[in-house]
């Protein structure tokens, strides 16, 4: 810093002034904003971890990096590990159910002692063995075995498209934590951009101040505003670096850092092709399969309640001591229950609620889901318009706070106040514009979910 010393006032003033132009000029020239300078700085830092750490994920095309974010979601994921555990679990019921319309064969036999007497008087005793062995099938049953098979099939889909809607919200969960780690990564960029230049700023009135003390107050505020943003950066830092161990936590330690991770999801989904591919989406398909169900299982109720016909062979023997005997019967067995306390129908009745409440619930998930779209899509939209609208405004907003900064810095007809709420507008516009980009990216996940999937639109097949 030069110091002046004033041998006439005037003179002083007057070089005092020329100085604090010049050094005013002199800062704004040394503040001028250069975001592609920041952002390639922080892409270098997080690109060196990522070497560090393994195999650079980010250097693959962004349509690469969901792709393998989903795999290994999906490969991690302990929750749909269990799901599919529980679809096998299903398949397996529908064998048992199938395997009752099969001729049934047993055999039984016993070893002991045994005492026989008629009329009190003992007539042999010793060890007994005995064997029967027989053979029986269904000839007829209403139906039963038949509707409980297919009661299980349904319950086998529900738990099977249960699996796919598991996979499908690993995979949302993870892509949704991956878009809002980067909106906070650009938040903190643009955070950084606001707090450069308030330091350059804060500079400037350093210099001023030393010359004219008068002026001290406006450098205490350009420190506060200061203060407040690097606040604000190191919040969306905080937010950054906890979404990053989330992430870690769904796809391990090699998540992609790419800052163009979210590009692809840039596109808006057609309403209409979402809307078609709706019934298709896996949690619908489990509830209307749970629905199916529901109803199968009530058929075979009422099935159940009609005569049981079946054909019975068996063949029995015993031999003790030298006594042999052998008994051999065929025939039909005919079971159907007269009157039980009228507990049949209620059981009827109960099962027909349960499956026209699933049917209901099966029907407003789907009129939820609808509306849900056209939510959805209106945000997507909405957030795109914004998003384009802003970078008009943001022109506009540039020029004004440059000119502002002339006028304050060279011609002395602006305030400092009038310095800072321009840039304050200009980065809050900033941060405006970035959260509508990351609004958009993030309802256009949603409606890929609620349309034909993501997993298939990043065509991920099963693991």
């Amino acid at each position: 810093m030069t110091t002046v010393t004033c041998i006439r006032p005037v003179w002083c003033s007057a070089v005092s002034a020329a100085m604090l132009v010049l050094s005013a000029t002199m800062a704004r020239a040394s503040c001028n904003d250069d975001l592609t300078q920041v952002a390639r700085s922080v892409s270098k830092s997080g690109a060196a971890s990522a070497r560090s750490d393994g195999p650079a994920i980010e250097a693959l095309e962004p349509s690469a990096q969901l792709q393998w974010m989903a795999r290994e979601a999906v490969k991690r994921s302990a929750q749909v590990g269990a799901v599919k555990l529980l679809a096998d679990a299903a398949a397996f019921d529908v064998d048992e159910a199938r395997g009752a319309a099969l001729p049934q064969v047993n055999l039984n036999g016993t070893l002991g002692p045994a005492a026989v007497k008629y009329s009190g008087v003992p007539v042999s005793k010793g060890l007994q063995t005995t064997g029967t062995f027989s053979v029986s099938g269904v000839l007829f049953d209403g139906g039963r075995i038949g509707q409980l098979t297919q009661w299980r099939r349904e319950l086998a889909n529900a738990a099977r498209y249960g699996t796919q809607s598991a996979r499908e919200q690993v995979v949302l969960e993870a892509i949704s934590a991956a878009v809002e780690r980067n909106r906070y990564r650009v938040q903190a960029q643009v955070y950084q951009q606001y707090a450069r230049k308030m330091g350059c700023l804060v500079e400037v009135l350093e210099q001023i101040v030393a010359e004219d003390r008068g002026r001290a107050s406006e450098l205490v505020q350009a420190r506060k505003t200061l203060a407040q943003v690097e606040v604000s950066k190191d919040n969306a830092l905080s937010a950054s670096r906890q979404l990053e161990a989330r992430l870690r936590k769904l796809v391990g330690d090699q998540a992609p850092i790419g800052d163009s991770l979210a590009v692809p999801l840039g596109e808006t989904p057609d309403r209409g092709e979402v809307l078609r591919l709706l019934a298709q989406s896996f949690d619908l398909q489990q509830a209307r399969a749970q629905a199916d169900a529901s109803e199968r299982y009530a058929q075979a109720v009422v099935a159940g309640q009609k005569p049981q016909v079946s054909w019975v062979a068996s063949s029995s023997g015993s031999l003790r001591g030298d006594t042999k005997s052998l008994t051999v019967q065929a025939g039909l067995s005919v079971s159907y229950n007269l009157f039980n306390g009228f507990a049949d129908q209620a059981a009827a009745n109960a099962a027909s609620k349960r499956a026209q409440s699933a049917r209901q619930q099966f029907e407003e998930l789907q009129n939820a889901r609808m509306a849900r779209v056209n939510e959805v899509f209106e945000a997507s939209t909405g957030s795109q318009e914004r998003a384009k609208r802003y970078v008009e405004v943001l022109k506009d907003s540039d020029r004004v706070r440059s000119s502002t900064f002339q006028q304050w810095a060279q011609l002395g007809r602006r305030s400092l106040f009038d310095v800072m709420s321009a840039e304050s507008d200009h980065f809050n516009l900033r941060l405006a514009y970035v959260n509508a980009l990351y609004d958009g990216y993030q309802a256009n996940a949603q409606l890929r979910t609620m349309g034909g999937g993501l997993t298939a639109w990043l065509g991920v097949g099963e693991p």
